[in-house]
């Protein structure tokens, strides 16, 4: 989390945040992705990436070029935004979610997030993966 990103007050994991919060924090954060400065709404997701998720993908940088891939772009700058109910199961949670692009295009997701056991993020929900459904 850079300087900039606390300057402007963009949310951060906290045990208060619901599933269903972490998700369409993510979600509003990454359909005005160059709000409030370039980039701000993937950084909001990387700061919700889990621990896990961090380690496999490594710093910012290669997170970003990973959003920007083809599989995960159409969540950049998206029209609008459906989602199903959110399925909990103890510290575990999924949520569907479809994209529409401005020219009409639907991209289907599912969020999957854990509550963190321990460490700096214990009690908070954070993303484990997304992934492409359709």
């Amino acid at each position: 989390m850079n300087e900039q990103y606390v300057n402007h007050g963009l949310p951060r994991p906290n045990p208060s945040l619901a599933p269903e919060d972490v998700i369409t924090l993510q979600l509003a954060a990454l359909r005005t992705n160059d709000d409030p400065y370039p980039g701000s709404g993937i950084e909001t997701a990387f700061v919700f990436a889990s621990p896990a998720v961090r380690r496999v993908v490594g710093p910012f940088e290669r997170f970003s070029k990973v959003v920007h891939s083809e599989r995960y772009e159409p969540l950049l700058d998206f029209d609008r935004v459906g989602t199903t109910p959110i399925e909990l199961a103890d510290d575990d949670a999924r949520q569907e979610v479809t994209v529409v692009d401005h020219e009409g295009h639907e991209t289907v997701y599912e969020f999957r997030l854990a509550r963190q056991a321990a460490g700096q993020f214990a009690d908070c929900w954070l993303t484990e993966a997304v992934v492409q459904l359709a």
